[in-house]
């Protein structure tokens, strides 16, 4: 509904907002995106939203390992959707407030299988004073920094007009911009900023699909030279990191970043990239004696994965999620077959389109699929 608009949701008037939804419709949305996820191969999925417990409960039951966190902000939601930057520090205590109650309530749970972090929001919509207390929290709790970074030039102008600042420098001057520091994005970025994230060591969450859905590419091949780690994330987009990987590559070769870069690059990326950046390397990532059993079997007999000669240019360049039979976390089958074992997959799929149509009408849109529905039956 939203994608040709160009531009994010939390920034759009007329459109259904993430602070309007009820902590029910949340949850059935986070088991939706949680589903979608393991259907389609992701063993690992960092995840961060309103609602963060009702988040944190959906990889609990379905049976993913997931890193969770609260959306920290004070800047006022509503004036954003109005082109305006308002901060409030009761809402930003409370944003606060959720994210430290989460990470008390379920770091750890099931046998570590859920962790939590801080994840402000953006350094255009966190005030200075608001990511200087997410950076005390994190001496105090540990843990990774989850945050946008440089994803649009109306945060950089922000920043820019707030203190002199670019995104990156705001971070920095936080005590933000460390090898912790998991910044999605990174498309708007000086060299001095890319030289600043290399220099911390910090992760960038490369995201090819949702930067070139609005006629963007990240430097990313560039920030990784200059000593940054790389990982991928799908941004809510389509939850298939096959595809990921393809566009990743595809889209820095657009950028002429040719050398170095093809199928095991962004493998990679998308399996020991992620896993370094979350400070579980040790544990996930690759297939390596006394690692987790975190593991995906794919169907070799499907089309797209045949014939196969080098099986890393199969998976990126040919593969997708629905080459996905079987997937395995910690030891446990909980995608047996392309079916979710721990829940009806199907009812998921029901319970979130109710709750998608209800916040749609709730804005006097009629989704589309009603009116196919009523066609299809009259």
């Amino acid at each position: 509904m939203i994608e040709d608009l160009g531009f994010a949701p939390m920034f759009t008037a007329g459109i259904p907002q993430g602070h309007r939804l009820t902590e029910g419709e949340a949850a059935a949305l986070s088991r939706l995106g949680v589903y979608e996820m393991l259907r389609t191969g992701s063993t690992t999925i960092v995840d961060f939203y309103r609602y963060p417990e009702a988040l944190a409960k959906a990889h609990s039951e379905l049976g993913s390992r997931a890193v969770i966190a609260g959306r920290i902000h004070d800047a006022d939601p509503e004036a954003l959707t109005r082109k305006r930057y308002e901060y409030s520090a009761a809402i930003g205590a409370a944003s606060i407030a959720e994210n430290v109650a989460l990470i008390e309530r379920w770091q750890g749970h099931d046998n570590g299988r859920i962790r939590c972090d801080f994840a402000p929001h953006a350094p255009d919509t966190c005030s200075d004073d608001l990511l200087r207390e997410v950076a005390g929290l994190v001496q105090r709790y540990g843990g990774n920094v989850h945050t946008h970074v440089c994803q649009s030039p109306i945060e950089v102008a922000q920043t820019q007009a707030r203190s002199g600042r670019s995104p990156v420098e705001v971070l920095e001057a936080a005590g933000l911009l460390n090898q912790s520091l998991i910044a999605a994005h990174c498309i708007h970025v000086t060299a001095g900023d890319e030289a600043a994230l290399g220099a911390a060591k910090a992760t960038m969450a490369y995201t090819p699909i949702g930067n070139a859905k609005t006629g963007r590419i990240a430097p990313a091949a560039s920030i990784e030279r200059q000593g940054a780690r790389m990982a991928l994330c799908t941004d809510t987009f389509s939850g298939d990191m096959f595809e990921a990987m393809r566009w990743a590559v595809a889209m820095q070769r657009i950028r002429g970043e040719k050398d170095g870069l093809n199928a095991r690059s962004a493998i990679r990326w998308a399996t020991q990239g992620g896993a370094e950046a979350l400070g579980l390397g040790d544990q996930i990532g690759s297939i390596t004696c006394g690692k987790k059993a975190d593991l995906v079997l794919l169907d070799l007999s499907e089309p797209t994965l045949a014939p196969i000669i080098d099986g890393f240019g199969a998976l990126v360049w040919s593969g997708n999620g629905n080459n996905v039979r079987t997937v395995i976390v910690d030891g446990r089958i909980v995608i047996e077959e392309g079916r979710l074992l721990n829940a009806d997959g199907a009812e998921l799929v029901r319970e979130a389109q109710k709750v998608a149509e209800a916040l749609w009408a709730r804005h006097n849109v009629t989704p589309v699929t009603q009116g196919h529905r009523s066609a299809a039956q009259g």
